[in-house]
């Protein structure tokens, strides 16, 4: 295997932060206080921690088919809902259970209504909340949406 080597022209930035996969990590930032950079550091680091999933992640894994679903959207055309089993298979040939309630990036959970909208996807209720939408709106508003149990 090759190794990519990326050049950095360090005074182009004002910080620069470089980790290798051992955790060793270096700091550059030539024209910035020190406190101002822990300051923007702190601040991206409350940003990660706020988009993390509400499901533990395996970085380097592929991941679970029930919590990320691929970027098209899901679609109510051609979709078929099982009642008995509380499956909705969505236009794309994604499985969903509607039998739990879903959690979604900021930490809010939502369960399916029963209905299906006009278009044939699911309604969703936040479970806290007053909120209804479709499940394609909630997971494009919210999320990525993840299971989290519970009967809808």
């Amino acid at each position: 295997m090759i190794p990519k080597i990326r050049m950095l022209d360090l005074d182009e930035h004002a910080l620069v932060l470089t980790m290798s996969k051992s955790g060793a990590v270096e700091v550059t930032n030539p024209d910035m206080c020190d406190a101002l950079a822990a300051a923007v550091l702190r601040s991206i680091a409350d940003q990660l921690v706020a988009a993390h999933p509400p499901y533990p992640c395996t970085p380097g894994e592929g991941p679970d088919e029930q919590h990320e679903r691929p970027a098209e959207p899901v679609t109510g055309h051609g979709s078929r809902l099982d009642r008995e089993r509380k499956v909705w298979t969505d236009g794309r040939g994604h499985a969903w259970d509607l039998s739990l309630n879903w959690s979604d990036a900021a930490g809010g959970a939502w369960r399916w209504t029963g209905v299906l909208d006009r278009g044939g996807t699911p309604m969703m209720r936040e479970v806290d909340g007053d909120s209804r939408e479709p499940l394609d709106v909630v997971r494009s508003l919210y999320g990525p949406i993840a299971p989290i149990g519970g009967a809808a």
